[in-house]
């Protein structure tokens, strides 16, 4: 499939992807972070809180990890592009937060003498390496592969959302500002785009087995 053809059918990822960013991008140098993350903290409601409180666990190992694991019952290939992306994306945010941002303080800490944020009850805020943020590139990571798989534009756009409220829940619950977040999607959406490229190049060679699914290991063989 040439560039020209892949972009056609992922469009309804495509597309609505650059509108976000370039919006975000937009409000970004429009606004400072205190200003933005203050916007978002006055709109909450208890249904939000409910909602954002578990939506934001789509982008940690304890949910990623089970998706994984379902892919591998279509298809060991991407199963194995869900797992290339997912550590792609950690390693890159772990290595930006420990080694080049490493004092980058969290909402937490950033607004303790200025504002007291809305909070949502049972959720521990953490205080430092705010940027960026790892639970959105973990998201990103993993659904962003998930929309590359899928030829159905409906479904590339649900994984999308997925993710987009996983980035959302981060700023809402006050664990990251929107820079972070952005940043986030960036490198989980670029570790996706990597490894999707780089696991059906090998689809070329002589790797068949990655085309084989868990289902298909359990079929008794035919003699």
């Amino acid at each position: 499939m040439d560039g020209k053809t892949f972009l056609k059918k992922r469009l309804a990822l495509i597309i609505p992807y650059s509108i976000i960013l370039v919006f975000s991008i937009a409000v970004l140098l429009l606004y400072s972070k205190i200003e933005i993350h203050l916007f978002i903290n006055k709109l909450n409601s208890p249904f939000f809180d409910f909602f954002f409180k578990y939506m934001t666990e789509f982008g940690a190992f304890v949910l990623i990890a089970p998706i994984i694991i379902l892919e591998a019952f279509v298809r060991y290939r991407y199963a194995l592009m869900a797992i290339a992306s997912s550590l792609m994306a950690t390693l890159i945010v772990q290595l930006l937060k420990r080694l080049v941002w490493y004092d980058s303080p969290r909402p937490k800490v950033v607004f303790k003498d200025l504002y007291d944020l809305h909070v949502v009850e049972n959720v521990q805020l953490h205080g430092s390496h705010s940027f960026p943020s790892g639970h959105t590139a973990g998201a990103f990571a993993l659904f962003v592969v998930l929309a590359l798989v899928n030829k159905r534009p409906i479904y590339q756009f649900f994984f999308l959302v997925m993710a987009v409220l996983v980035g959302y829940s981060r700023i809402y619950l006050s664990q990251h500002f929107l820079i972070d977040v952005v940043v986030g999607s960036m490198v989980g959406t670029l570790s996706a785009f990597v490894c999707y490229f780089w696991l059906m190049k090998a689809k070329n060679t002589a790797r068949t087995n990655l085309d084989k699914s868990i289902l298909s290991a359990l079929k008794p063989s035919k003699r």
